[in-house]
């Protein structure tokens, strides 16, 4: 089977940045693994050099766009809809696959004239709304997303969900075969061994005011009331301005010497905080499926995370963590001190969520998921 993948890669292949970009890294590598499949990843706006670049990983082919004429001045989505679109796909035209997965490209997407399914891996028009970059014009970068995704998601006649939550935002389509599959972690985060320091709590996200970092910080002094033999160990790059407001919350808290930024971690780095994390938190404004609390289960570390979005299909409260009201810095630092007092119940929790990871989030069992959502395209075309 001749599969392209149209998404985004990760920088560093040893650094994952977490979202997109890991989920085809875990994939691509599942994907070398199985004799019949012959993978191309295509990489938009994946290059800053004139011309396609061309690498070889691990049996795949990887193939970066650059951005091309005098559309390459403007913002991404723009320059999707002026030239993107349509370099993509006369580049999948050449290498005429038997399928094409496109990974959160939902413009890209549609109207693709191979066999294709897109994976709807977030609604990046309503976490526009939180990106500070855009200032005042971030109503219209919410705008043309909305306007391009909608697009993509009503011309596609198969997608893959990665939770329920993002149903009610698919465009009506009496046509549009769907599939739910997970996505995929490393294999390996099921091989650590959990030996938790007592009152050690791990954070690992983008730094942005969307995770609400500043909550985490704020609910992190309330445990320390209670606990002050606690460390918090915040890991991930993101907005510099909104690193440095984080920096200055805890210096102003008195909390300097027990919060630390650790910057953005290698996944064998991001295995050794979670193999001594005594719980994982995550208070966001919004999440879909995020991979970090899927690699927090795998590992068997208790998870305090955010009701919102997609969170709650994947943690179970008071079985494998407890989920809590992100604009209320109490209920998060009470569901922590929860966790970190009672050893029994950070085990029980820590078994049980090892046990649906793996049923869930393996990358070999969501690669065969996904193969399998392949075959049966691709056979509605023989048929």
């Amino acid at each position: 089977m001749k599969v392209v993948m149209v998404t985004a890669i990760p920088d560093e292949r040893r650094r994952i940045a977490g979202g997109v970009a890991s989920v085809a890294k875990y994939l691509m590598d599942e994907f070398a693994k199985i004799p019949d499949i012959s993978l191309t990843v295509v990489v938009p706006q994946g290059t800053k050099e004139k011309e396609t670049t061309y690498e070889k990983s691990g049996g795949v082919s990887v193939f970066k766009l650059p951005r091309r004429g005098f559309w390459k001045f403007l913002p991404g989505t723009v320059y999707d809809i002026f030239a993107g679109r349509l370099q993509v796909k006369r580049f999948i035209k050449q290498i005429e696959p038997d399928i094409v997965h496109f990974q959160d490209a939902a413009f890209l997407a549609a109207d693709c004239e191979r066999r294709s399914v897109l994976t709807v891996h977030g609604l990046s028009e309503k976490d526009a709304a939180w990106d500070a970059r855009w200032g005042a014009f971030r109503w219209l970068k919410c705008l043309i997303l909305k306007l391009t995704e909608d697009y993509g998601r009503r011309r596609t006649p198969h997608i893959i969900l990665i939770s329920d939550c993002v149903i009610s935002a698919l465009p009506e389509n009496k046509r549009r075969k769907t599939w739910r599959i997970d996505n995929p972690i490393a294999d390996s985060y099921f091989d650590i061994d959990w030996e938790p320091e007592s009152g050690r709590l791990f954070c690992c996200s983008r730094l942005t005011p969307l995770k609400n970092i500043t909550g985490m910080i704020e609910a992190f002094g309330r445990v320390l009331q209670r606990a002050p033999h606690c460390r918090l160990r915040i890991a991930g790059t993101g907005e510099p301005g909104y690193l440095n407001d984080c920096r200055k919350q805890a210096a102003t808290a008195g909390l300097q010497s027990r919060v630390e930024f650790l910057g953005n971690l290698s996944v064998s780095e991001v295995q050794r905080e979670l193999s001594k994390a005594n719980c994982f938190a995550m208070p966001s404004f919004r999440e879909v499926a995020p991979l970090s609390i899927a690699e927090a289960m795998a590992a068997g570390v208790p998870v305090v995370a955010a009701a919102v979005g997609g969170i709650p299909d994947m943690v179970e409260h008071g079985r494998t963590g407890l989920l809590v009201d992100p604009h209320d810095a109490r209920d998060i630092g009470d569901a922590i001190g929860r966790i970190i007092s009672d050893e029994r119940l950070a085990r029980s929790m820590g078994r049980r969520a090892r046990r649906i990871a793996r049923d869930r989030y393996m990358a070999s069992v969501v690669a065969e998921k996904t193969v399998n959502a392949y075959r049966e395209i691709i056979g509605e075309r023989h048929s």
